[in-house]
């Protein structure tokens, strides 16, 4: 018994001198941290009616609650200031504005991972000189590669998926950098240095001369500029800290901006890539945006025509919209809307928001011809994930199309198909991360693929494919502080 006595009194005693002090419990809010209701005269414009509104306030103020700092409205860092616009950038590539360590306190990234930003110039398609803002995903350790890394972390520049058409929509303000665990936060803890834009128009709305910066939407060669040219800009900020070879690596509209990447820098007549073209080892793409205006005109129509007069002037939102189609976009563009906004709000009285003829408009054709990637050169090696259930199966067919008739037309050196059965759209990195991972491994390893031709497989599921979560259910959430989320005090204990 008394053996038992001083055990217990020595196992009391050391915890006593061990015990951490904890944080006063706090009573966990759920509340958004946003309060944003529409006014009459947008209730008007829209033809809201009392449920329609309330959902997309209710969507509305749960978006804005994900923004770090208040997003790009609120936060300076994205506001280029008058230094700027007394000397006016020349080039595409050019740092504007770098926020070296970025304080992480109202962002979730993972523990023991680092942020910075940066804004540069990139051209829109066009050519046009505009800003853009960026960030970089550091790892805590750097993986490295033999003696060419040198001790600098190698990099995988990223482009990100529908995020959103406005200032708002930046990944970079976004706590979880939009994509979270699925890529970046996954890159990052495998030790990459992840360089991703926002692309043009997201974060940065204004330029240096005040004239607004549209977001050129699933343009396959506005947003491959984005990539390429911060890259050339991080390069400059970070060239101490990462190697030149890269794996470009791009989901959903960011998968049309990868292989329009390939793309750009195979076709290269004019050198102007020289310096991004000898240090690339590859491209993945996940779920490639193409053919969008076919899939759901409804809702692509108004996010691609919103600024595509400012591309072709003579074009007039009404070739493709009705006028409820026209007045919701206008109160989308007020009210800066993402994606699940916009949806809910297109999809609602949907027969009355698309112009029957959009269709005959030149424009679409035009459009569709001029951004959807495939059928070109591309720059090799690549590889494509594509789930065979994502939206339906009319995607996966015509990615499965368009790679063929690429290889069979333009064959630039390895392509591989990898179909990802029983998969659906943002499942298609989580659902084949091992392969992904070791691909970009084996780039940087100078690994040769297994074939130099144009291939094909298929990756099937473990257990049958019902057995599976479909899709992740958590997010991160505001929780009555700034620095604060859901059920998580930020700095833990």
């Amino acid at each position: 018994m008394k053996a038992t006595c001083l055990v217990l009194l020595f196992a009391a005693g050391t915890f006593a001198l061990t015990l951490p002090t904890f944080p006063k419990p706090v009573t966990q809010s759920t509340a958004w941290n946003s309060s944003f209701k529409f006014s009459q005269e947008q209730i008007e414009l829209g033809q809201l009616w009392p449920d329609l509104a309330d959902n997309l306030e209710t969507i509305l103020n749960f978006d804005r609650s994900q923004l770090a700092n208040g997003g790009p409205s609120q936060d300076s860092f994205y506001k280029l200031d008058n230094g700027t616009s007394l000397a006016p950038p020349h080039c595409p590539g050019q740092v504007l504005k770098v926020q070296n360590i970025t304080n992480p306190a109202a962002w979730n990234i993972p523990a023991k991972t680092a942020l910075s930003r940066f804004i540069y110039t990139t051209t829109n398609a066009n050519g046009t000189l505009i800003p853009a803002s960026a960030y970089v995903l550091w790892p805590w350790t750097a993986k490295q590669f033999g003696a060419k890394s040198n001790g600098k972390a190698p990099v995988v520049l990223w482009s990100h998926g529908t995020s959103g058409f406005f200032a708002d929509g930046s990944p970079s303000a976004h706590r979880a950098l939009f994509y979270g665990n699925i890529m970046p936060f996954t890159l990052a803890q495998a030790g990459y240095a992840v360089i991703a834009t926002d692309y043009a128009g997201l974060g940065v709305q204004t330029s240096w001369d005040g004239s607004y910066v549209p977001h050129q939407y699933i343009n396959r060669l506005a947003n491959a500029f984005d990539s390429l040219y911060a890259l050339r800009a991080a390069r400059s900020i970070f060239s101490d800290k990462i190697t030149d070879e890269y794996v470009n690596v791009g989901h959903s509209q960011g998968g049309t901006a990868a292989w329009g990447v390939s793309e750009v820098l195979a076709e290269n007549s004019d050198k102007k890539f020289q310096d991004l073209e000898c240090n690339y080892l590859g491209t993945i793409i996940f779920a490639p945006g193409m053919d969008t205006l076919d899939s759901a005109p409804q809702v692509f129509g108004p996010w691609i025509g919103k600024d595509l007069h400012l591309m072709y002037p003579d074009f007039k939102l009404s070739d493709w919209l009705l006028p409820l189609g026209v007045d919701r976009t206008e109160l989308l563009t007020q009210i800066q809307g993402g994606q699940y906004v916009s949806e809910l709000l297109l999809l609602a009285n949907v027969t009355k928001i698309l112009n029957p003829a959009w269709n005959e408009s030149w424009y679409a054709t035009a459009f569709t011809e001029f951004t959807n990637p495939g059928n070109r050169p591309y720059k090799a090696p690549m590889i494509m994930f594509q789930g065979t259930e994502d939206q339906g199966t009319e995607p996966y067919m015509r990615a499965l199309s368009t790679f063929e008739s690429t290889c069979e037309n333009y064959h630039s050196g390895a392509f591989e198909f990898v179909a990802l059965t029983g998969v659906a759209h943002f499942p298609s990195m989580d659902s084949s991360r091992q392969q992904w991972l070791q691909w970009i491994e084996d780039r940087f390893n100078k690994k040769p693929v297994g074939s130099n031709q144009c291939t094909k497989s298929t990756l099937n599921s473990f257990l049958p494919a019902e057995s599976y979560q479909e899709l992740s259910t958590s997010f991160p959430q505001w929780a009555g502080a700034a620095n604060e989320f859901f059920e998580l005090v930020a700095g833990g204990f």
